[in-house]
């Protein structure tokens, strides 16, 4: 069972690098005593260099993964998390913490590779349980980071700053273990052994041109010259072919009305998730006394434990998405949308806190549905692909939605949450304009299918 090796080997990864406890007291950390930046700062400033790093970095890394074969990105991917922690440990100034964002934006971009190692090095029976595994284990060290957190902060074992230091710690483990992950012998694009018949095809023919043009020349050193240059010409035939499949795959699966369909929503609503819950914190903040206890950890276990089971039991769900998909879309977005301009006006810190959970559990449930409802109508090879660029263009929504909102109107955060659920509820009249059209389309086939 050597994938169930390799299973374990990306899991332990997967689990050591989402155990990030300090994460869930981050703003807080950065606005107190240990930083004293200001809110204002933290949330015009620092936080937005993650979303601009995180976009202008994706599409490179998800080109030099196939390319380079996965681990040294995975190893990255570690590297660059344990760059940012110890920038943040360290960090005083706001340049400091904007290179630590930046690495972390580096961080999630790098993730790709993670995600798609396994579709080229294990056998493609086992997809679909190598791919719940590594979820289950990033769900997992989210979750136990979470209460961790909680529990250290609750009974004074450690401070905010102190769990920096349980951060850094798991991320270096991470990119240690990283380096025990068995190297990639092929890629999907550009170290393939399995060609197909009409890329073989091209390939010959290109050969033969190549070999023409050699005995044409009479030239024993010209001949010589060209040998030389072999390599540099299959290095130029493999990049060809692999952007040719990379452009093959892109063209079949963006022509499908269903994939376009599941990837839009996928898209937005991946944009306005990580607006909410990027500055979720921030909110929280104006709504806790001082004095009260904080549970922003307890919240993140809950969070991670009620979206593993909502996300498990999704997959066991037989419902006709064909038909329902628009009209359920619309419904989730506008309750999404409603909690978000509830919390825009809402004190209650209980509230908010329910409210963050409920919004990202709808969130997690729905991307899961169009994951795979996308996966059904393109080939396997090209999962890696179609989702990278789902979330490339979430992330340059995101990067725009940013740009206005955060760093060109400037507004504050209460006002931020009222246009992110006003985004949700646009959302929501788009997919239920799309509802409608589509059953009525179903039924007129239905109709018409009767009347033959």
């Amino acid at each position: 069972m050597h994938w169930i090796k390799i299973s374990c080997i990306l899991c332990m990864f997967g689990c050591f690098k989402d155990f990030r406890p300090s994460e869930s007291f981050i703003a807080d950390y950065l606005t107190g005593p240990w930083k004293n930046f200001t809110a204002n700062e933290v949330n015009h400033e620092i936080y937005p260099v993650t979303t601009y790093s995180y976009l202008s970095t994706l599409i490179i890394m998800f080109l030099i993964t196939d390319f380079i074969r996965y681990k040294p990105i995975i190893i990255l991917c570690g590297l660059s998390g344990s760059i940012t922690f110890l920038l943040i440990i360290f960090g005083k100034i706001v340049l400091v913490l904007q290179i630590a964002k930046f690495f972390f934006g580096l961080f999630l971009s790098a993730e790709v590779a993670y995600y798609t190692y396994i579709y080229a090095k294990v056998d493609k029976n086992h997809y679909q349980e190598v791919t719940s595994h590594t979820k289950a284990a990033s769900l997992f060290g989210r979750s136990l980071s979470g209460i961790i957190a909680q529990l250290t902060t609750s009974f004074d074992l450690l401070n905010y700053h102190q769990l920096n230091y349980l951060t850094f710690s798991a991320m270096s483990i991470a990119t240690i273990w990283a380096t025990f992950l068995p190297p990639v012998g092929q890629s999907i694009y550009f170290h393939r052994t399995n060609v197909p018949d009409d890329e073989e095809k091209n390939s010959v023919i290109i050969q033969q041109a190549i070999d023409q043009s050699h005995q044409s020349n009479n030239s024993r050193k010209f001949c010589n010259k060209s040998n030389k240059t072999k390599p540099g010409i299959l290095l130029l035939r493999k990049l060809k072919n692999a952007y040719a499949l990379l452009w093959k795959h892109f063209v079949l699966a963006y022509t499908n009305y269903r994939v376009i369909k599941w990837s839009a929503w996928w898209a937005l609503s991946t944009c306005g998730y990580l607006m909410g819950a990027t500055y979720s914190q921030l909110l929280w903040q104006t709504a806790i006394k001082p004095g009260d206890k904080i549970y922003n950890g307890a919240v993140d276990f809950t969070y991670a434990i009620v979206g593993a089971i909502s996300v498990f039991s999704v997959g066991k769900i037989r419902l006709n998405w064909i038909l329902l998909g628009d009209i359920m879309c619309s419904v989730f977005a506008f309750l999404q949308g409603s909690i978000l301009l509830a919390s825009s006006y809402s004190y209650n810190i209980w509230f908010l806190y329910a409210g963050y959970i409920i919004f990202g559990v709808i969130y997690h449930t729905m991307v899961t549905v169009a994951s795979f409802e996308v996966a059904k109508c393109i080939s396997e090879d090209s999962h890696g692909l179609i989702f990278g660029v789902n979330i490339f263009l979430a992330l340059l929504m995101q990067s725009l939605l940013t740009f206005i909102v955060v760093n060109t109107i400037m507004l504050d955060i209460r006002h931020q949450f009222f246009v992110y659920g006003g985004y949700f509820i646009v959302l929501a009249m788009i997919y239920i304009v799309l509802g409608v059209i589509n059953i009525l389309q179903y039924h007129h086939n239905m109709t018409q299918q009767r009347i033959r």
